[in-house]
Protein backbone atom coordinates (compact mmCIF):
# COMPACT_ATOMS: atom_id res chain seq x y z
CA UNK A 1 0.00 0.00 0.00
CA UNK A 2 1.27 3.45 -0.67
CA UNK A 3 0.55 7.06 0.76
CA UNK A 4 1.41 10.04 0.02
CA UNK A 5 2.09 12.86 2.63
CA UNK A 6 1.61 16.51 2.31
CA UNK A 7 1.72 19.36 4.82
CA UNK A 8 2.22 22.89 5.37
CA UNK A 9 1.22 24.03 1.60
CA UNK A 10 0.59 28.00 2.95
CA UNK A 11 -1.45 28.09 -0.23
CA UNK A 12 2.43 28.09 -2.23
CA UNK A 13 0.28 26.67 -5.60
CA UNK A 14 2.92 26.22 -7.79
CA UNK A 15 4.67 24.04 -5.41
CA UNK A 16 1.39 21.71 -4.69
CA UNK A 17 1.12 21.61 -8.41
CA UNK A 18 4.70 20.13 -8.50
CA UNK A 19 4.43 17.60 -5.56
CA UNK A 20 0.50 16.38 -6.60
CA UNK A 21 2.71 15.72 -10.44
CA UNK A 22 5.40 13.77 -8.60
CA UNK A 23 3.31 11.78 -6.01
CA UNK A 24 0.46 10.85 -8.67
CA UNK A 25 3.65 9.30 -10.80
CA UNK A 26 3.93 7.42 -7.86
CA UNK A 27 0.62 5.91 -8.11
CA UNK A 28 -0.46 6.30 -4.19
CA UNK A 29 -3.40 4.44 -2.60
CA UNK A 30 -4.26 7.58 -0.38
CA UNK A 31 -3.22 11.00 -0.46
CA UNK A 32 -2.66 12.03 3.14
CA UNK A 33 -2.84 15.70 4.06
CA UNK A 34 -1.88 17.32 7.74
CA UNK A 35 -2.85 20.64 7.66
CA UNK A 36 -1.97 24.32 6.76
CA UNK A 37 -3.01 24.54 3.65
CA UNK A 38 -3.88 28.21 3.28
CA UNK A 39 -2.04 31.67 4.78
CA UNK A 40 1.28 33.30 3.79
CA UNK A 41 1.54 32.87 0.16
CA UNK A 42 -1.06 34.25 -2.61
CA UNK A 43 -4.77 33.56 -3.95
CA UNK A 44 -5.75 30.90 -0.84
CA UNK A 45 -8.84 30.69 -2.45
CA UNK A 46 -7.37 28.47 -5.22
CA UNK A 47 -5.21 26.51 -3.15
CA UNK A 48 -8.38 25.44 -1.36
CA UNK A 49 -10.41 24.91 -4.15
CA UNK A 50 -8.08 22.68 -5.75
CA UNK A 51 -7.88 20.69 -2.73
CA UNK A 52 -11.57 20.57 -2.08
CA UNK A 53 -11.90 19.39 -6.28
CA UNK A 54 -9.11 17.07 -5.89
CA UNK A 55 -10.57 15.20 -2.62
CA UNK A 56 -13.65 14.24 -4.37
CA UNK A 57 -11.76 12.33 -7.25
CA UNK A 58 -8.64 10.73 -4.68
CA UNK A 59 -8.99 8.94 -1.93
CA UNK A 60 -7.61 11.75 0.71
CA UNK A 61 -7.44 11.87 4.34
CA UNK A 62 -7.23 15.28 5.32
CA UNK A 63 -6.80 17.02 8.80
CA UNK A 64 -6.41 20.82 9.82
CA UNK A 65 -3.65 22.38 11.63
CA UNK A 66 -3.28 25.89 13.32
CA UNK A 67 -3.44 27.89 9.71
CA UNK A 68 -6.93 27.06 9.55
CA UNK A 69 -8.05 27.43 12.60
CA UNK A 70 -6.76 31.41 12.57
CA UNK A 71 -9.25 31.82 9.94
CA UNK A 72 -11.91 29.45 11.56
CA UNK A 73 -11.72 31.52 14.77
CA UNK A 74 -11.72 34.82 13.20
CA UNK A 75 -14.70 34.30 11.78
CA UNK A 76 -16.42 33.40 15.03
CA UNK A 77 -14.51 36.17 17.03
CA UNK A 78 -13.59 38.78 14.49
CA UNK A 79 -10.23 40.10 15.51
CA UNK A 80 -8.41 43.41 14.41
CA UNK A 81 -6.41 42.25 12.07
CA UNK A 82 -4.73 45.58 10.36
CA UNK A 83 -2.34 45.61 6.75
CA UNK A 84 1.12 45.94 7.89
CA UNK A 85 3.69 43.60 9.01
CA UNK A 86 1.92 42.09 11.85
CA UNK A 87 -1.02 40.63 10.49
CA UNK A 88 -1.75 41.83 6.94
CA UNK A 89 -0.99 38.18 5.94
CA UNK A 90 -3.44 37.03 7.31
CA UNK A 91 -6.14 39.38 6.69
CA UNK A 92 -5.00 39.07 2.98
CA UNK A 93 -6.00 35.49 3.25
CA UNK A 94 -9.24 35.66 5.00
CA UNK A 95 -10.43 38.57 2.88
CA UNK A 96 -9.69 35.94 -0.38
CA UNK A 97 -11.34 33.39 1.44
CA UNK A 98 -15.23 32.38 0.73
CA UNK A 99 -17.74 31.22 3.42
CA UNK A 100 -17.62 27.90 1.40
CA UNK A 101 -13.60 27.62 1.95
CA UNK A 102 -14.37 28.15 5.54
CA UNK A 103 -16.96 25.67 6.23
CA UNK A 104 -14.64 22.86 4.33
CA UNK A 105 -11.49 24.00 6.57
CA UNK A 106 -14.06 23.86 9.29
CA UNK A 107 -14.84 20.47 8.94
CA UNK A 108 -11.99 18.71 9.20
CA UNK A 109 -11.05 16.88 12.01
CA UNK A 110 -7.93 17.80 14.35
CA UNK A 111 -6.52 14.17 14.17
CA UNK A 112 -7.47 11.32 12.44
CA UNK A 113 -6.57 7.44 13.34
CA UNK A 114 -7.05 5.81 10.03
CA UNK A 115 -7.93 1.71 10.11
CA UNK A 116 -7.87 0.93 6.24
CA UNK A 117 -7.55 -2.57 4.98
CA UNK A 118 -4.92 -4.22 4.44
CA UNK A 119 -3.07 -1.66 6.83
CA UNK A 120 -2.39 -1.12 10.46
CA UNK A 121 -3.86 1.94 12.18
CA UNK A 122 -1.76 4.71 11.95
CA UNK A 123 -1.87 8.47 13.62
CA UNK A 124 -2.52 11.65 11.81
CA UNK A 125 -1.75 15.06 13.29
CA UNK A 126 -0.68 18.27 12.38
CA UNK A 127 1.65 19.34 15.47
CA UNK A 128 0.76 16.04 18.08
CA UNK A 129 -2.49 14.01 18.72
CA UNK A 130 -2.97 16.35 21.67
CA UNK A 131 -2.34 20.00 20.33
CA UNK A 132 -2.15 21.62 16.93
CA UNK A 133 0.27 23.80 17.71
CA UNK A 134 2.76 21.43 19.55
CA UNK A 135 6.27 21.73 17.80
CA UNK A 136 8.89 18.93 18.19
CA UNK A 137 12.38 18.29 15.94
CA UNK A 138 13.88 15.08 15.65
CA UNK A 139 16.27 13.57 18.07
CA UNK A 140 15.02 15.79 20.67
CA UNK A 141 13.62 15.03 24.57
CA UNK A 142 10.48 15.59 22.99
CA UNK A 143 10.27 13.12 19.99
CA UNK A 144 11.42 10.63 22.65
CA UNK A 145 8.30 11.32 24.56
CA UNK A 146 6.31 11.39 21.69
CA UNK A 147 7.53 8.47 20.13
CA UNK A 148 6.81 6.42 23.41
CA UNK A 149 3.47 7.55 23.85
CA UNK A 150 2.54 5.74 20.21
CA UNK A 151 1.26 2.74 22.53
CA UNK A 152 -1.33 4.63 23.77
CA UNK A 153 -3.18 5.09 20.56
CA UNK A 154 -2.44 1.46 19.32
CA UNK A 155 -0.01 2.54 16.41
CA UNK A 156 3.48 2.13 15.81
CA UNK A 157 3.35 5.10 13.53
CA UNK A 158 2.39 9.01 13.20
CA UNK A 159 2.50 11.70 11.09
CA UNK A 160 3.22 15.25 12.01
CA UNK A 161 3.76 18.70 10.24
CA UNK A 162 3.74 21.96 11.77
CA UNK A 163 7.95 22.26 12.47
CA UNK A 164 8.47 22.55 8.11
CA UNK A 165 11.36 20.78 9.06
CA UNK A 166 11.44 16.92 7.44
CA UNK A 167 12.23 14.10 9.54
CA UNK A 168 12.08 10.08 9.61
CA UNK A 169 12.58 9.12 13.79
CA UNK A 170 12.38 6.00 14.57
CA UNK A 171 12.89 3.92 18.21
CA UNK A 172 12.72 0.36 18.85
CA UNK A 173 9.81 -0.22 15.86
CA UNK A 174 8.00 3.01 16.65
CA UNK A 175 8.27 5.45 13.87
CA UNK A 176 7.60 9.37 14.02
CA UNK A 177 7.70 10.95 10.24
CA UNK A 178 7.30 14.82 9.06
CA UNK A 179 7.04 15.48 5.75
CA UNK A 180 8.70 18.59 5.50
CA UNK A 181 6.85 21.84 4.41
CA UNK A 182 5.22 21.54 0.64
CA UNK A 183 4.99 25.47 0.56
CA UNK A 184 7.58 26.86 2.91
CA UNK A 185 10.30 24.58 3.72
CA UNK A 186 12.69 26.30 6.39
CA UNK A 187 15.39 23.89 6.21
CA UNK A 188 17.28 25.39 3.86
CA UNK A 189 16.84 24.22 0.99
CA UNK A 190 13.74 25.62 -1.80
CA UNK A 191 12.25 22.54 -3.45
CA UNK A 192 8.95 21.57 -2.02
CA UNK A 193 8.60 18.40 0.18
CA UNK A 194 6.71 16.15 1.12
CA UNK A 195 6.74 12.12 2.10
CA UNK A 196 6.18 8.77 0.29
CA UNK A 197 4.86 5.59 2.17
CA UNK A 198 5.15 1.64 1.51
CA UNK A 199 3.11 -0.53 3.69
CA UNK A 200 3.68 -4.55 3.01
CA UNK A 201 4.41 -5.35 7.18
CA UNK A 202 6.37 -2.75 7.63
CA UNK A 203 6.36 0.88 7.09
CA UNK A 204 8.83 2.72 5.01
CA UNK A 205 9.52 6.10 4.33
CA UNK A 206 10.77 8.66 2.26
CA UNK A 207 11.02 12.26 2.14
CA UNK A 208 10.94 13.78 -1.90
CA UNK A 209 11.90 17.14 -2.57
CA UNK A 210 10.71 18.82 -5.77
CA UNK A 211 11.62 21.42 -8.04
CA UNK A 212 8.93 24.07 -9.10
CA UNK A 213 8.67 27.40 -10.26
CA UNK A 214 9.46 29.40 -6.87
CA UNK A 215 9.51 33.08 -9.44
CA UNK A 216 6.09 32.49 -10.38
CA UNK A 217 5.16 32.57 -6.87
CA UNK A 218 7.11 35.46 -6.11
CA UNK A 219 5.77 37.45 -8.72
CA UNK A 220 2.18 36.61 -7.75
CA UNK A 221 3.16 38.13 -4.04
CA UNK A 222 2.94 41.58 -6.00
CA UNK A 223 0.72 40.66 -8.53
CA UNK A 224 -1.79 39.72 -5.94
CA UNK A 225 -1.80 42.62 -3.47
CA UNK A 226 -0.32 40.77 -0.73
CA UNK A 227 3.00 42.06 -0.67
CA UNK A 228 1.79 45.64 -0.66
CA UNK A 229 -0.70 44.22 2.62
CA UNK A 230 1.88 42.21 4.77
CA UNK A 231 4.92 44.43 4.27
CA UNK A 232 7.99 43.49 5.85
CA UNK A 233 5.96 39.78 6.77
CA UNK A 234 5.97 39.30 3.05
CA UNK A 235 9.19 40.31 2.05
CA UNK A 236 10.49 37.73 4.64
CA UNK A 237 8.28 34.82 3.23
CA UNK A 238 9.74 35.67 -0.34
CA UNK A 239 13.37 35.56 1.25
CA UNK A 240 11.99 32.10 2.89
CA UNK A 241 10.86 30.93 -0.49
CA UNK A 242 14.13 31.47 -2.11
CA UNK A 243 16.98 30.48 0.38
CA UNK A 244 14.84 28.53 2.96
CA UNK A 245 15.78 30.71 6.08
CA UNK A 246 12.70 31.09 8.24
CA UNK A 247 12.71 35.31 8.31
CA UNK A 248 9.64 35.55 9.78
CA UNK A 249 10.16 33.90 12.57
CA UNK A 250 13.32 35.63 12.87
CA UNK A 251 11.71 39.10 12.90
CA UNK A 252 9.21 38.26 15.16
CA UNK A 253 11.85 37.62 17.63
CA UNK A 254 13.97 40.44 17.03
CA UNK A 255 10.29 43.04 16.80
CA UNK A 256 9.32 41.43 20.84
CA UNK A 257 13.12 42.18 21.43
CA UNK A 258 12.72 45.64 20.28
CA UNK A 259 9.25 46.44 21.70
CA UNK A 260 10.52 45.27 25.64
CA UNK A 261 13.64 47.80 24.56
CA UNK A 262 11.68 50.74 23.16
CA UNK A 263 8.09 50.28 24.80
CA UNK A 264 6.44 50.58 21.21
CA UNK A 265 3.93 48.24 19.98
CA UNK A 266 4.96 44.89 18.29
CA UNK A 267 2.61 46.72 15.22
CA UNK A 268 4.84 49.69 15.01
CA UNK A 269 6.33 49.21 11.43
CA UNK A 270 9.76 51.13 12.30
CA UNK A 271 10.61 47.92 14.42
CA UNK A 272 9.74 45.57 11.66
CA UNK A 273 11.63 47.80 9.43
CA UNK A 274 14.83 47.49 11.88
CA UNK A 275 14.15 44.05 11.66
CA UNK A 276 14.50 43.39 8.45
CA UNK A 277 17.94 45.62 8.04
CA UNK A 278 19.25 43.12 10.86
CA UNK A 279 18.53 40.30 8.87
CA UNK A 280 19.15 41.67 5.73
CA UNK A 281 15.79 41.12 4.19
CA UNK A 282 15.47 42.14 1.00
Amino acid sequence: MRFAVLSDIHSNYAALRAVIADAESRQPDYWLFLGDYVTDCPYPHRTVEFLRDFSQTHSCLMIRGNREDYMINQRKAPQAWEYGSKCGALRYCYEDLTGGDLDWLASQPFTLRPELPGCEPFIMCHGSPDSINYLFHTNTREAEIMISRLGEYGCRLMLCGHSHIPFIFKREGRMLVNPGALGMPVNEQTKAQYAFLTYNGEWNPEIISVDYDIERTAEEFSSSGLLEKSAVWGRGLLGTIRTGINYTVLAVRLVEKYSQETGLPVTDESLWERAAKELQIP
